[in-house]
């Protein structure tokens, strides 16, 4: 049994007559038409996400395929199988979501160059994609979630060796990793949320050990790399939600009004020679959150740490998002030596840490970025603590300008690619406006 999506991306074939219908479909009328499996309902018509069951033949949506590690022109915008439904059902956790946006991430393309084969290797070829925001298709017995229902979240890097990514009209995902989509955010804005957000959550709290509801005034955070995805959501969080009495973020001359306006008390221009030693920079932190990667930031900051006692907390706590090199070494793919590199300088720095030879120094680390905290993302999402910032929107179809715009280190916020069109949105000076203007 396979799966046909008829959704309002493509054009109806020539020759349909509206006024009548083949199997239910509205402009649907002849059999060839459908076996040809390219034609949809018109745009103008929205009856929700139709999968139509047709024995025997395959099923398609459009994606964006990788066929081998490499270049963004690797990359191929195409129709593909939808996603396999083993025994033709849902298993009672799992839910088929209608994709209508994604965001790009870095891992994304460190997966796609083959920078992490090493560590997680794909099985090619491949759909990418974490983040999305969406419609409920269809949901397993024991998945709390409704047809119909949006909802945003992400597909796991171990769920991606199984089923597709987000970079796809369809994609089966476990509804541990999903919430409702916060009704004030367009689809565009929620896919942008999830890993940066989870990722920032995870650092400040888990990490950072700085909680919600409690009196945070005396605390100050560090952001390194404060307009990237993570760094936007990790300043809003610390100011806004964890309440934190100083917050510093770093960023380029050109970003420092939208670090500011997201809640950052200063912001450090990085391109300044030991701008980590300037003047402004000079305090005791409680927790450095590093979204850059690099040990000088590390030897930098160190004696920047709070000790313990101060602020009334434990020593001060470096997290970094990345590791000991910048960006994860660049172009460099890791190779097995590599990989095991990296292990063993996380399990070394970590051990320093125990025995208080680096004492304060983290890696963040993939468990503890955890589905759950959605819920609480969707809250302040919905009463406007934070909001996601927009670098660009661009369709499915831009997908390589998109990696080639997030591989230069410069983009400001998430770049959203979107899957399907939605509804127009009177644009504020919030999100995309900000961002634009910050980056032109």
């Amino acid at each position: 049994m396979a799966e046909m999506s008829f959704g309002p991306r493509m054009r109806p074939a020539r020759g349909f007559d509206k006024k009548d219908n083949y199997l239910g479909i509205p402009g649907l009328t002849d059999p060839f038409q459908f076996l040809q499996c390219v034609v949809s309902r018109p745009p103008e018509l929205d009856y929700g996400p139709a999968v139509v069951e047709f024995p025997n033949h395959p099923a398609k949506m459009l994606a964006v395929v990788l066929p081998d590690y490499g270049p963004p022109t690797n990359m191929k915008v195409q129709l593909c199988d939808l996603p396999k439904l083993p025994g033709g059902k849902l298993r009672p956790n799992e839910v088929l979501v209608e994709i209508h946006a994604s965001s790009v991430n870095p891992t994304d393309w460190k997966q796609r160059k083959g920078t992490l084969s090493s560590l997680c290797r794909l099985t090619l070829p491949t759909i990418l994609g974490i983040d999305f925001s969406g419609r409920v298709v269809r949901a397993g017995d024991e998945a709390q979630f409704a047809y119909g229902e949006e909802v945003f979240g992400r597909q796991t890097i171990d769920r991606m060796r199984e089923v597709n990514g987000t970079y796809a009209e369809y994609c089966v995902v476990d509804s541990a990793d999903i919430f409702r989509k916060p009704l004030n955010l367009t689809h565009d804005e929620a896919a942008a949320v999830p890993q940066a957000c989870l990722a920032a959550f995870a650092a400040l709290s888990r990490v950072g050990r700085l909680h919600s509801g409690a009196d945070n005034h005396d605390k100050s955070v560090l952001i390194l790399g404060g307009s990237g995805g993570v760094g936007s959501f990790a300043i809003q969080l610390a100011r806004h939600h964890f309440g934190c009495g100083h917050v510093v973020a770093s960023c380029s001359a050109r970003n420092a009004d939208l670090v500011q306006s997201l809640g950052a008390h200063v912001a450090l221009d990085y391109t300044q020679p030991n701008f980590l030693r300037s003047q402004t920079a000079r305090r005791l932190y409680n927790v450095v959150v590093d979204c850059v990667g690099g040990d000088d930031y590390w030897q930098a900051v160190r004696a920047l740490l709070a000790p313990p006692g101060s602020g009334g907390s434990a020593c001060g706590v470096y997290v970094t998002l990345v590791g000991s090199q910048r960006y994860l070494g660049g172009e460099a793919a890791l190779d097995i030596a590599g990989a095991l590199q990296i292990r063993a300088d996380y399990l070394v720095r970590q051990f320093s840490h125990q025995i208080g030879a680096a004492e304060g120094y983290h890696i963040l680390t993939g468990s503890q970025v955890r589905s759950e905290d959605l819920s609480e993302v969707a809250r302040l999402l919905e009463l406007g603590k934070i909001r996601p910032v927009l670098a660009r929107v661009l369709p499915l179809y831009q997908v390589v300008q998109a990696h080639e715009i997030s591989e230069s280190h410069h983009a400001v916020g998430k770049l959203v690619l979107q899957v399907k069109r939605g509804p127009a949105r009177e644009e504020d000076s919030r999100g995309t406006a900000a961002a634009s203007a910050a980056a032109a």
